[in-house]
Parts: C-alpha cells; structure tokens; sequence
C-alpha cells in the first residue's frame, strides 16, 4: 500500500501557520484542531517548515521562552531539514523513515507541492486494519483449508 492511499482516505486538510505568527497563537491553533504539526508557511505562501508538540516541548520550554513573544520561527523545523515523503512510497518505508528518524509526522510532496501530512498515527492504523484481515483470512483457511464448500 502506499502513502497516495492514506491522503486519499484522509480528508487531507492541511493546517498551517505564516512564519510571522507568536507561538502562543500556533499553541491554540494545535489545540482548536487537535493536531500535533502543522506546516509553516512563508509570505509567499511557501512551505517554510513545520512545527510539532515535539518542537514546542524541545526548544520553547527548557529555554523558558515567553510563547507570547516569540515568532514560530524560533522552534520549527525549517524547509531545508524536513524529512520528507511521497505518495509513491510505501506505508512500510514511511513506517522505517519516521521510526528511524523519530518523527511523527511525514509531509507528504510531489516535487514542491505539499500534498498531505501523514501521522504515525494514520500509519499505525493502516497496519491494524491490513492485519485484522489478514488474521480473519488464516482464520478462514484454519476453518476450511481446501476451500470446500460443504453443503
């Protein structure tokens, strides 16, 4: 399965922030849509970065930075280090590069377009869902093994 399948069974809004916004209002916007990122967008209207609970907790809150009076800048991750994917990858490798790489969240491109965002959340899912019907056909097979339709 790939990636593609996840953005289309999603319904793939994309939340996102401009640069110039205060954390604090990137804090209530993460809270009011019950995410954990969003992408961060340039005057342009660019991809900039992303910003995750990750990134709040790692760069904002040991620093004791005032939420109020910091840009977003200050604790996303910018364009240039984002780990990326696309829909024609697998939901196996988007699974290896997140767990490898300890992200959470995979913006999903097709060469600059930002298509999506993929969760662990949404893959785990996916692998939930592909392993139940997998248990419920050994199930079969284990009832019937030579596909015998008794009467």
């Amino acid at each position: 399965m790939q990636i593609s399948e996840i953005l289309n069974e999603k319904k793939n809004e994309i939340y996102s922030v401009v640069d110039t916004v205060m954390l604090c209002d990137v804090i209530e916007k993460l809270n009011d849509k019950n995410v954990g990122a969003m992408i961060v967008l340039d005057s342009s209207g660019n991809v900039a970065g992303i910003v995750t609970e990750r990134d709040i907790l790692k760069k904002a809150c040991p620093k004791h930075l005032n939420s109020d009076t910091i840009s977003v800048t200050t604790v996303m991750t910018p364009r240039e280090q984002l780990i990326v994917g696309t829909p024609e990858d697998t939901i196996s490798y988007a699974m290896n590069v997140m767990t490898t790489k300890r992200v959470r969240h995979l913006p999903i491109f097709r060469h600059e377009t930002l298509l999506g965002i993929v969760s662990i959340g949404d893959i785990v899912k996916i692998f939930l869902e592909q392993s139940e019907a997998e248990i419920e056909k050994l199930r079969e097979h284990i009832r019937n093994p030579y596909g015998i339709n008794a009467l």
